[in-house]
């Protein structure tokens, strides 16, 4: 059979340099870009304040095995990301910045893994364009900044697809065992980061590439003989010591973290069909509005093996998603990649195209970042036109009217130096002013995230509550979920939560309110009903001090409130 056509490379525009420091300068400006004013903002609740929590608990309890959250076991992920993160913290110390580094850095290696991948495929200015359109995606931008795992399993389900399409392309016996391999080691780390989702989603682009392309000979040349053992060599270990420590692991996490997950709505997340579709426009803002231009370059163009395979990395993931009962924005992160060389494409053919055609859609994407920062420019002088935590936000935040005006004539300057260089056909400095652009419109917004952060988040309270706590005293958290609590107190032994007892969560997790799994070995009791926890109220010698909503404190009784911030208050019983 003959090997399937292999996508050209897009010749370089004229006058366009290849020096050697053109990709590092561009790497340089993705690195600031992702890490800039990274640790400013609070943790956002829940997710970051638990997912940081975790993470910390591994260093106080020195299990490397079974993740916990207030001492407690939680088994709805695999340990991988928490471990890294843990590991952030041994080597710079525990806080905001450290918690968001793992995913930082993750979103950084995947640019870096598109531009390597596309320079080889299509050439150095294509390259360079789809690992800026990637670093600049909304999606991509603020799921590198978040505690979360999806950004780590993305960077390895990207390096999973790419070492397959490079192998299935290249000649040299050596190095196309080498990318196959690279595959499933790949796939094997994104198994542990999320479980099996790591080789499930890359494994149906890839059969779905081989059936469409009619490529059945890549099934000989793929190494399975060496690839699936190197898998199971890298997944093995741990998930068999996870089922040793927590008999029963393997069947809650498999069962009900997977399939059920994806099968019902039992952890009430499900949403419409056309949810990931309206995610994957929006998260691929600003430059969604080249969709059109893509589309027409696909189109007149022959669809190449390339193409079709970053169509189907772009489509699959939305595809496979929707049909599912749980639907979160973060688990179609791996398409915007996909779409990221595309567009890298397209704006690499535009910047050739001598017609005015190529400067109109040029400027779309442009121009919607400018509207986005005149948005904050006026609601910063104007908050009422703002979403009401943002309008908090400018109110709370200091000099902005003096920033925006900075920002707006630097926009002006940079965007009239943006159309010379585009009718000039300098694509470096049209680069470089772009990139001007990006950073100074990301650096404006992130005046907003902070003291927006300060609203989605428990620092505040757990600064003013530290004071206050007396050696002794037992923390409790009354019918209520304050998942940064922890960590902002250093919390180094369990806050009692107290429940009805029925939830179907409790803590955040369902696994917890299902399981009632007991605290980590040396800790007492975690959970209380509210039986339990009056018996204790009443009748303790120790001091219990309670954070609990103000709507509430009547069922205390006669109760002393020590401080008070937002609806939640600090009372104690003695």
């Amino acid at each position: 059979m003959e090997r399937a056509e292999v996508a050209q490379p897009v010749p370089p525009a004229h006058g366009a340099s290849r020096s050697c420091w053109i990709a590092p300068l561009f790497f340089l400006f993705a690195l600031l870009l992702l890490l800039y004013n990274l640790g400013g903002p609070a943790l956002f609740e829940p997710d970051e304040g638990r997912n940081a929590e975790i993470a910390r608990e591994i260093l106080l309890l020195g299990d490397w095995t079974t993740t916990h959250y207030n001492f407690t076991p939680r088994l709805e992920k695999p340990m991988f990301f928490y471990a890294v993160t843990a590991l952030s913290y041994q080597l710079f110390g525990v806080s905001e910045w450290t918690a968001r580094l793992p995913s930082a850095l993750s979103g950084f290696a995947v640019v870096v893994a598109i531009f390597f991948f596309v320079r080889s495929a299509l050439g150095f200015w294509p390259a360079l364009w789809s690992g800026f359109v990637l670093a600049t995606c909304i999606a991509h931008y603020a799921f590198s900044r978040i505690v979360k795992l999806d950004m780590t399993l993305s960077l390895f389900i990207v390096l999973a697809l790419c070492a397959f399409y490079r192998a299935s392309v290249e000649e040299n016996r050596r190095r196309k065992r080498t990318a196959y391999l690279l595959m499933y080691a790949a796939a094997g780390v994104g198994t542990l980061v999320k479980g099996p989702i790591g080789f499930v989603l890359p494994g149906m682009i890839v059969f779905l590439y081989i059936v469409l392309r009619n490529r059945w000979s890549l099934l000989k040349e793929m190494e399975l003989p060496w690839g699936i053992p190197l898998f199971v060599a890298i997944v093995a270990p741990w998930y068999a010591w996870a089922e040793m420590r927590n008999p029963g692991y393997l069947s809650y996490f498999l069962g009900q973290e997977n399939f059920t997950r994806f099968l019902t709505p039992h952890f009430r997340r499900d949403k419409g069909w056309y949810f990931f579709s309206a995610v994957a426009l929006v998260g691929f803002l600003p430059w969604s509005f080249l969709l059109p231009a893509m589309v027409k370059g696909i189109r007149r163009y022959r669809l190449d093996d390339l193409s079709l395979y970053l169509i189907l990395w772009a489509v699959v993931p939305v595809i496979f998603y929707s049909f599912s009962s749980s639907k979160l924005a973060e688990y179609i992160l791996p398409v915007f990649p996909a779409l990221a060389i595309l567009a890298g494409k397209t704006i690499a053919e535009l910047l050739e195209d001598s017609s005015k055609r190529g400067l109109w859609h040029l400027s779309l994407p442009w121009t919607a970042q400018n509207l986005l920062v005149v948005y904050f420019a006026v609601g910063a002088i104007r908050p009422g036109i703002l979403p009401r935590p943002m309008r908090e936000a400018v109110l709370q935040s200091p000099g902005t009217v003096s920033a925006l005006i900075g920002v707006v004539l630097v926009l002006l300057l940079v965007s009239a130096f943006a159309v010379r260089f585009v009718r000039a056909r300098q694509p470096g400095k049209f680069l470089a002013v772009t990139a001007l652009l990006f950073f100074f419109s990301f650096a404006f917004i992130n005046r907003f995230i902070e003291p927006l952060s300060e609203t989605r988040s428990y620092r505040e309270l757990a600064e003013k509550a530290a004071p206050l706590i007396q050696a002794g005293d037992q923390l409790v958290v009354y019918d209520t979920f304050l998942a940064s609590l922890p960590f902002y107190l250093r919390a180094r032994a369990p806050i009692w939560y107290v429940w009805s007892g029925d939830k179907s969560n409790v803590m955040g997790s369902v696994y917890v309110a299902e399981e009632q799994p007991p605290p980590a070995a040396g800790y007492g009791k975690v959970l209380f009903t509210f039986d339990e926890f009056f018996k204790e109220w009443k009748g303790s010698d120790r001091r219990l001090l309670v954070f609990i909503k103000q709507k509430n404190l009547k069922q205390l009784g006669p109760v002393t409130v020590l401080e008070q911030v937002d609806e939640i208050a600090v009372a104690v019983n003695k």
